[in-house]
């Protein structure tokens, strides 16, 4: 059982006063992180009596707390549910709940060892080696994944896995390295976005960039537990700079279960990547949380990547909108969706054929990372400002060039 607390942190108060202290990005992240554990810590130690007390009398069997969303994860008898849901400290409870469909934005093709395409048509459509030539590619830029997991062996992720302690986490504790699933989705999607290019195989936007990933969705299904463990896990531990989430509830409509967790993310300067999904092409066949609005800062819709195709048409499969959660626009951004080369995790040279906007978010993750790179002081909002339209990263490189000039003036007549 999940448990929120009703204490929370005021982000949209918090993130204006960092900004009026001209707070830089890892300043803000500090902040935003310190404060929600602080009010988590503060939060569930006033209820520890209580459920040390239920403990010793066998009403609740064990518990542990979360700080991206002030929640426990309690496990009690009815009698021990009902007591917490008494109360005052209690907001909400919410079963364990493991969907039975998969839920990736993925249309696998064929798995090939030599695939028939060394490098990817997505490099040259979306500029990314006119980034390359400027010397951007991503380097001392994390990004995260929440996926199937990702294999560390495989040929395109293993030289830019960051390592250490604060770099993997299998929440079922069965894997203490990189692994990835038969499904092989988040080695693909992340292969997308820092793949390293190796053995004559260019696929990777950013392939300087570190990677770092979760295994919350080990068997393709979402369930609301292990993704609040990858999720707090992320903002406290792992702290990427970009985020991948190419997965989507499978009910159209707006599901906002997902969006106190992505506002954390989102004050906490992590920028989470969302693929719009593979329901289209009728109009609203959107999904969460590719659809929310209404984000951190001041009401903004999440970054959805649709996708387009190789003629340069929009991929008919893209989830459309008008946005179930009320947004204008849906999707935000579009990418290469269709007839792409990634890497497949069931040998070290792999390669799977796909289609889909998991990919597309794949490919937007690695372009975030090279703007990143270009100002490492640029903000979610700055960041999804660049890159909204149609994903072109030397026009993103340009308008986030012109959004951190424009910023730096402001800074200086204010002083």
């Amino acid at each position: 059982m999940l448990v929120d607390l009703r204490a929370q942190v005021d982000l949209e108060r918090l993130g204006r006063a960092l900004f009026r202290r001209g707070a830089g990005r890892r300043d803000r992240r500090a902040a935003v992180v310190a404060a929600l554990e602080q009010v988590a810590a503060r939060s569930q130690e006033r209820l520890r009596p209580f459920l040390d007390a239920e403990r010793r009398a066998g009403r609740i069997r064990s518990w542990s707390g979360f700080a991206v969303v002030n929640r426990l994860l309690v496990e009690a008898t009815p009698e021990g549910i009902a007591a917490l849901a008494r109360r005052p400290e209690v907001a909400a409870l919410h079963p364990e709940t493991e969907l039975a469909d998969s839920v990736f934005a993925m249309s696998p093709r064929t798995a090939a060892q030599d695939p028939p395409e060394k490098t990817s048509w997505a490099l040259a459509a979306i500029g990314a080696p006119a980034a390359w030539a400027r010397g951007l590619d991503g380097k001392g830029v994390v990004v995260g994944i929440i996926d199937s997991g990702a294999s560390v062996a495989h040929e395109q992720l293993a030289a830019g896995f960051r390592g250490g302690e604060r770099s993997w986490l299998d929440p079922r504790g069965r894997s203490a390295t990189p692994v990835d699933t038969r499904f092989g989705h988040g080695t693909g999607v992340l292969s997308c976005a820092v793949g390293g290019n190796v053995a004559g195989v260019a696929l990777g936007v950013a392939p300087g960039a570190r990677w770092i990933a979760c295994a919350g969705l080990p068997d393709g299904r979402y369930n609301n537990v292990l993704a609040t463990i990858c999720a707090d896990w992320m903002l406290t531990t792992g702290q990427p700079d970009v985020l991948l989430i190419a997965w989507l509830l499978p009910t159209a409509g707006c599901d906002r279960s997902l969006q106190p967790i992505v506002d954390a993310w989102r004050a906490a300067e992590i920028l989470p990547v969302f693929a719009a999904g593979n329901h289209g092409p009728a109009a609203g066949s959107d999904r969460s949380p590719a659809n929310y609005s209404g984000l951190y800062p001041g009401g903004r819709a999440a970054l959805s990547v649709g996708g387009f195709g190789r003629d340069g048409g929009p991929w008919p499969k893209t989830s459309r909108g008008p946005s179930g959660c009320g947004g204008k626009d849906f999707p935000l951004l579009a990418a290469p969706a269709e007839d792409l080369v990634t890497a497949f995790p069931i040998a070290r040279s792999s390669y799977l054929q796909a289609d889909g906007t998991s990919f597309a978010a794949g490919l937007t993750a690695g372009a975030a990372a090279i703007l990143l790179q270009r100002h490492p002081e640029a903000s979610v909002s700055e960041l999804e400002g660049a890159l909204r339209g149609r994903l072109d990263v030397p026009a993103a490189l340009e308008r986030l060039d012109k959004i951190q000039a424009v910023r730096r003036s402001r800074y200086s007549a204010r002083k």
